[in-house]
């Protein structure tokens, strides 16, 4: 994921495949902890999951929004 708007609102972050072909878009909101998916109602794919479980992990630990996050196989 690529960090690409980030308010006090909320974080946008374009989702990226393992072979770095863009996903979607997709919006965390900083206060609820919501994770919207650009023009989806729910989650349909492990990248989504495994994108909000990484976001996730690193605000617990710091706070702190990354400007890029990788997990996976390297």
């Amino acid at each position: 994921m690529k960090l690409i708007n980030e308010t006090a609102e909320y974080v946008e972050y374009a989702l990226y495949n393992g072979n770095e072909e863009f996903i979607e878009n997709v919006r965390f909101y900083k206060e609820s902890k919501k994770f919207k998916i650009e023009n989806k109602e729910k989650w349909t794919n492990s990248y989504e999951t495994n994108a909000y479980r990484l976001l996730m992990e690193c605000v617990e630990d710091d706070g702190i929004y990354p400007k890029e996050m990788v997990k996976g196989w390297c």
